[in-house]
């Protein structure tokens, strides 16, 4: 018979301990201690110990830091988990060097770096770069939509609060009619009845709330969260934020991240492309897009920064077949359209730009009211009209690039470079929501997600020889 394996607690250790035995060699913890001893992290302005936390315990801010950074590579991310980890989790164990920061340490490192986090997500981009890893001949671009910490219940619709103004309205008219007839037939008090002083304290904080919608100019806005907007996704309407990436098809490595408020991602393209030469050095050869970012403005600045960059064309939302904008042509000698059936379109008006449009719109219009196709060209009783934005010249050479094979075969491969990182992050990862409230706060996390990602990557380079860092034997 076999001899039973039971632990003997009474047993003493001859030789002391050594924490190094405590993981394997190839573990993924050591990569995290190695990697961050070997960035310079005086470039990222690290805060551990304010004046006013005399009394707490002073950990050094680059343990701190590899305690969060292993954490998110691990999905553990709130402070109170991590502060269990570090007393649980032997490779957190190990890389703490058997010391148990507190939630509350924790927590605060967190909350007085995030802007440090965004600059972690960097130097690791730029240490990739300085390890050869990375490729500059196709850069993907694309964003998804991440529900904010914040209820969609509890924001402000405004809608909802036209609605709910409108009730009060009746409820206070019904009460001054019932005063005023109480009053003639010399019935009640003159004093204001609680119902009318409750709807009108009730009326003012509805119009409050109308006034600060439009303040902000949006129609759906959180009080404890106000950079977070309502947004369309695959699970809905959600209050959320954008969250951005660019990823180089070579290394698969996310270059650069970022997040706004935007519903939209019209105004994300050149600040992205910038981001990646900020973080890198350099663009790639070329850099490519969905419809989603189809916009002349952004196109036109592109091409004014030498930012290479391929946009899918976005299809006009009232084509009319035959009579579609794209069978229109524009000649700018006369600074006029030309219609399939030689129809001229005079420039009719100018609009100026105004908030929340930073270019001018050009109308065009047709006066031919003998036109044989008119009704089916439009209904439009003053005729048919084209509008042009001034730059709409940067959106027709982009569109000449894409009636070249090779670059619409570069634009294809846009999805299998990029999308399959936001399925990591969301599902794998699990973060599909942000924790934390206000702008700065979601880009460092969102940093968190993308630094943890590249870190497996890099990770899976160093398994293979590829990355220079001296795990620790």
């Amino acid at each position: 018979m076999s001899r039973e394996i039971r632990p003997d607690y009474n047993q003493l250790l001859l030789l002391p301990p050594s924490i190094d035995e405590w993981v394997p060699k190839e573990h993924p913890v050591r990569i995290v201690r190695d990697l961050v001893d070997a960035l310079d992290l005086s470039e990222l302005g690290l805060q551990a110990f304010a004046a006013g936390d005399v009394g707490r315990p002073h950990y050094a801010p680059d343990l701190l830091l590899k305690v969060w950074l292993f954490g998110w590579m691990e999905r553990i991310r709130s402070s109170r988990a991590l502060e269990r980890a570090c007393m649980r989790d032997l490779a957190f164990v190990w890389l703490t060097g058997n010391l148990h920061p507190d939630h509350n340490t924790l927590w605060r490192f967190f909350r007085d770096n995030k802007e440090a986090l965004r600059k972690l997500f960097k130097l690791i981009v730029k240490f990739a770069v300085k390890a050869d890893l990375v490729g500059f001949a196709l850069h993907a671009i694309d964003g998804t939509k991440l529900a904010a910490a914040s209820s969609m219940e509890t924001a402000q619709h405004r809608k909802v609060l036209e609605e709910r103004l409108k009730k009060l309205d009746s409820i206070v008219n019904a009460s001054i009619a019932a005063t005023e007839a109480a009053e003639k037939l010399e019935q009640g008090s003159y004093a204001l009845p609680e119902s009318l002083r409750d709807a009108k304290e009730r009326k003012a904080k509805v119009a409050e709330l109308l006034a600060e919608l439009d303040e902000a100019e949006t129609n759906h806005r959180h009080r404890k969260d106000p950079n977070a907007r309502v947004m369309r996704s695959r699970q809905g309407r959600i209050l959320g934020f954008n969250a951005q990436a660019v990823v180089d098809e070579t290394s698969d490595l996310i270059l650069a991240a970022d997040v706004s408020g935007d519903e939209t991602d019209y105004a994300q393209l050149v600040p992205m492309l910038q981001q990646v030469s900020d973080n890198t050095g350099a663009n790639a050869e070329q850099s490519i897009a969905d419809a989603g970012y189809w916009s002349g403005a952004q196109l036109a600045e592109a091409e004014k920064r030498h930012l290479p960059v391929l946009v899918s064309e976005q299809s006009e939302s009232s084509a009319k077949g035959e009579f579609s904008k794209s069978n229109f042509t524009y000649d700018a000698e006369r600074n006029a359209y030309i219609c399939p059936r030689n129809e001229v379109l005079q420039h009719e008006g100018t609009w100026s730009p105004t908030t929340g449009r930073e270019y001018r719109t050009f109308l065009y219009r047709c006066r031919n009211t003998e036109c044989p196709v008119r009704s089916d060209c439009t209904q439009d009783k003053k005729g048919r009209s084209i509008k042009r934005s001034e730059h709409a010249d940067a959106l027709e050479r982009n569109a000449e690039k894409l009636r070249e094979p090779h670059l619409r075969e570069l634009l294809r491969k846009r999805k299998s470079i990029i999308e399959h990182i936001f399925a990591l992050a969301k599902t794998r990862d699990g973060f599909s929501r942000f924790t934390v409230r206000g702008l700065e706060g979601v880009r460092a996390q969102w940093a968190l997600v993308c630094t943890a990602i590249n870190v497996r990557k890099l990770l899976a380079f160093w398994a293979a020889g590829r990355l220079p860092l001296a795990i620790r034997a």
